[in-house]
């Protein structure tokens, strides 16, 4: 019911932001995505039929449900001046524009409602409505065994990029995807590590200059190497802050689970956690509390916070009691790889009951 186009139109909607003080997105992207779910549901194209006064009320009642604590006033009026005026020749033009620029850029485009739609961020709360990516995008399989390597972008010299190495490397023996960020630091040298089998999701479009630039390189080589490079942004948005923080939610949101190597308490990192725990993901955190020469360092204070249950994690980002009791501590690979031992066991069972009535939760 949706065209590529329009598809296109919803990201570009996500991706639209107001500067000021903080940087914000335009449109509430919970309260976005509940209008395009509901116009599904009602088979009713918002962008031209009758009907869209029923859509925006059954939306603006979901998202009272679902989200309770948030003000849905504002939030509604936006959305309902942007329907009920909504200039379409103006955003099909834009849409057309961004889908040309993605061929012209060797962009691949796979839309909500494609089914070859990865399965894992169908799951979120607010899914990309488009996926844009460059190389090779794993399946739904492939991405059961998948982790996202993640953590500061400066870490210690002496064990940060060795261990992130380390890990890829070890992931990729195994047969693993990470699927990280693509940050200087840690996220960086776990690509280096697992180069054959991983991806980075960015906070840009794909037709921008590459942020960071230190890392166009390795971009190129990941995709050389059976990777991918993914957005949910249209391919001419440029780098805002407020993209990196959206971004996080996709690399849990793909994978199944995160493994941080180090990160201050007052790290961008931190989103990521708070995402993958929120998710219901495997949260795994380096845990250096024993570690002489490193855990008084400044980028493991916040390793140290997520582990110890009397630290509290606050600033910036805040991670409940609750949701810290579900972080797993890791000293050592070798304590690592055996977890995976045991993930793969279960995947493989899960498989073998494919065709079955009840198959077995694997995470």
């Amino acid at each position: 019911m949706y065209t590529k186009e329009e598809m296109i139109i919803f990201s570009i909607l996500y991706s639209e932001i107001i500067q000021g003080r903080f940087v914000r997105q335009k449109y509430d992207s919970e309260l976005l995505y509940l209008v395009l779910k509901n116009s599904i549901n009602e088979n009713i194209n918002i962008f031209k039929d009758s009907g869209k006064t029923s859509i925006l009320e059954k939306a603006g009642k979901e998202y009272v449900k679902t989200y309770p604590k948030k003000d849905l006033g504002k939030r509604m009026e936006i959305i309902e001046n942007l329907f009920l005026n909504f200039d379409y020749d103006k955003y099909l033009k834009k849409a057309k524009n961004e889908l040309n620029l993605a061929e012209e850029n060797s962009i691949k485009i796979v839309t909500l409602l494609d089914k070859n739609y990865p399965k894992n961020l169908k799951e979120l709360s607010v899914p990309p409505f488009v996926i844009y990516y460059k190389g090779y995008l794993p399946k739904d399989r492939e991405l059961e065994k998948s982790l996202a390597i993640i953590g500061t972008r400066t870490p210690d010299k002496k064990y940060g990029n060795r261990i992130a190495k380390n890990l890829g490397e070890m992931l990729l023996n195994r047969g693993w995807w990470n699927i990280s960020g693509l940050a200087t630091g840690c996220d960086e040298y776990g690509h280096i590590g697992s180069l054959g089998a991983t991806g980075a999701i960015l906070g840009q479009g794909l037709a921008t200059d590459l942020f960071p630039e230190q890392n166009r390189e390795l971009a190129r080589k990941i995709i050389e190497n059976n990777g991918f490079l993914m957005s949910e942004l249209p391919p001419s948005t440029k780098s805002v802050n407020i993209y990196f923080i959206l971004r996080n939610r996709l690399q849990s949101g793909l994978t199944k689970g995160i493994f941080v190597v180090e990160t201050s308490d007052n790290s961008g990192t931190l989103h990521t956690v708070k995402y993958s725990l929120e998710q219901g993901k495997a949260t795994y955190v380096l845990d250096v509390r024993e570690v002489a020469d490193l855990r008084r360092e400044e980028v493991v204070k916040g390793n140290i916070k997520l582990l110890d249950e009397k630290e509290r994690i606050a600033g910036n980002v805040t991670i409940s009691k609750k949701l810290k009791e579900k972080i797993i501590g890791v000293k050592k690979l070798r304590d690592f790889e055996n977890i995976l031992i045991g993930k793969e066991e279960k995947i493989n069972m899960n498989f073998s009951l494919e065709n079955c009535a009840v198959q077995e939760k694997l995470w």
